[in-house]
């Protein structure tokens, strides 16, 4: 538990946590400026986007259809929650590397009085046993998941299981237990990382099934499965990705000032990738892009 010093109701212990490092290289490389997130979050006040969890989506909500996407929730949601004069929105944020880094974007958000979707492993995996750092602050996401935001499980069980299904089966049932002995665990999105062939067919943690004693207490909302939103945006692949149309559509201000009003929209924003010491050329094309050029300059 969190001290009231150090409590998401002191705008200072936060400001604090979100501040620049007096030596920006000592942090691992990211691709966007952190002030370009901040002006995000200042443009959807501005805007007045009504910023929504996946528990607002799923509140009083019967639904388990994972596999059709949620028919009654989105139903639902056009019959009694939809708003013609608003634009909603979801961020998600899944953990892939450098906790810390989330722990800063939360706190960034919590100074907006925005709440977002945090999905986190249970481990990280990684081929490299030198390269397992995974240090998370549970005191400060349990006291996140008090004031609104939402904790839930990244799954990684395919690959931590040395890419044996049935294994991999038995690891995502632990580590969902694992986690909510911490947290209010109630929704899953695989992570997409390394796979493995099995029988000549490529496997990913996708292809992990949802162990039988979770499909009416777990909700698998997005990665192959999940909600259904008007328009989306994504950082996800951001280094490998060659598309001119998909780099420049990491615009993300952009994309928000597209958004409709009476539209129910989805962010996935990856942490990692948003910092203080910018790597610039780690994707040849988003480089020449002048938005990006002009981002980089201005943050």
């Amino acid at each position: 538990m969190l001290s009231k010093k150090k409590s998401f109701c002191n705008s200072d212990y936060l400001r604090g946590i979100c501040s620049r490092p007096l030596d920006r290289e000592s942090e691992p490389v990211s691709n966007f400026p952190l002030g370009y997130y901040e002006f995000f979050l200042q443009e959807i006040e501005r805007l007045g986007v009504e910023v929504i969890t996946y528990k607002d989506l799923f509140e009083g909500s019967s639904d388990w259809d994972y596999e059709s996407r949620y028919p009654q929730e989105y139903e639902n949601w056009k019959k009694s929650k939809s708003d013609s004069e608003k634009i909603h929105l979801l961020i998600q944020h899944d953990v892939d590397n450098h906790p810390f880094f989330t722990k800063r974007m939360v706190a960034m958000e919590a100074l907006y009085g925005i709440k977002s979707n945090i999905f986190i492993f249970c481990e990280r995996y990684s081929k490299s046993a030198s390269d397992v750092s995974y240090d998370i602050d549970h005191d400060f996401f349990v006291e996140a998941q008090k004031h609104g935001f939402v904790i839930g499980y990244h799954q990684n069980a395919f690959a931590l299981s040395g890419f044996d299904m049935s294994e991999a089966v038995e690891r995502y049932r632990k580590d969902v237990y694992y986690l909510r002995e911490i947290y209010d665990i109630q929704f899953v999105v695989p992570h997409g990382g390394a796979g493995s062939f099995i029988n000549g067919k490529k496997m990913l943690n996708v292809d992990v099934p949802m162990p039988e004693e979770f499909r009416k207490n777990l909700r698998w909302v997005f990665n192959r499965y999940g909600v259904r939103f008007d328009q989306k945006w994504s950082d996800g692949g951001l280094r490998k990705t060659r598309d001119k149309k998909r780099v420049r559509g990491f615009n993300l201000i952009k994309f928000l000032h597209k958004l409709k009003k009476g539209s129910r929209n989805f962010c996935l924003v990856h942490p990692q990738r948003w910092g203080f010491n910018i790597d610039v050329n780690q994707n040849p094309l988003l480089a020449k892009e002048e938005w990006y050029k002009d981002i980089c300059m201005s943050y």
